[in-house]
C-alpha cells in the first residue's frame, strides 16, 4: 500500500482555494503534476487527466466519487478487483478568517500496488508534493 499525504496551510479563503482546485481547464497553466484535466463536480462522473509522471506522460479516467463544496473533492481509480484501488483527495478546513488547511491525499492499494510503488512511486510523490505547493501557490497568488 501507498499513502501519501501533504499538508500545507494557504493564506487563502477556503473558496479560494477551491476554485483553484476545481478550474480544470486552468491546469495547464499552473499544475505541473496534472497538466489536462476535465470533469464535473458530480458523483459517478468521469474526470479525465493528463498526469506529468516525469520521463513519460500517462492519462487517467477515473471516477468523481465525492463533492462536498469547499471542502472536499475526491475520486478514485475504477478498482481492478483486489489488484489495484486507488482514492484522491483534496480536503479544505478553515483556520482563521483568511487562512485554511489544504490536505492533499492519495491511497493505493490492491496486490498490485507494491510493483506500482515500485516503478512509480517517486513520480507519485513528487507530483503530488509539486501540484500541492503549486495549489498553495496559486491560490496565495489570487488572493494578493
Amino acid at each position: 500500500m501507498l499513502t501519501l499525504k501533504f499538508v500545507r496551510t494557504i493564506k487563502a479563503k477556503p473558496a479560494t482555494v477551491w476554485q483553484v482546485v476545481v478550474d480544470f481547464p486552468a491546469y495547464n497553466d499552473w499544475n505541473p503534476f496534472v497538466t489536462q484535466c476535465s470533469a464535473e463536480l458530480q458523483p459517478g462522473a468521469p474526470i479525465v487527466m493528463q498526469v506529468n509522471m516525469g520521463p513519460f506522460e500517462l492519462e487517467q479516467t477515473e471516477q468523481v466519487a465525492q463533492v462536498e463544496h469547499e471542502k472536499l473533492f475526491e475520486y478514485r481509480m475504477r478498482p481492478v478487483g483486489r489488484l489495484l484501488y486507488s482514492k484522491r483527495q483534496h480536503r479544505l478546513e478553515p483556520v482563521g478568517t483568511e487562512e485554511c488547511r489544504y490536505t492533499s491525499y492519495f491511497e493505493l492499494r490492491g496486490w498490485l500496488s507494491p510493483l506500482v510503488t515500485l516503478f512509480m512511486g517517486f513520480f507519485l510523490w513528487r507530483g503530488f508534493r509539486r501540484m500541492t505547493n503549486a495549489v498553495k501557490t496559486r491560490a496565495e497568488v489570487l488572493t494578493y
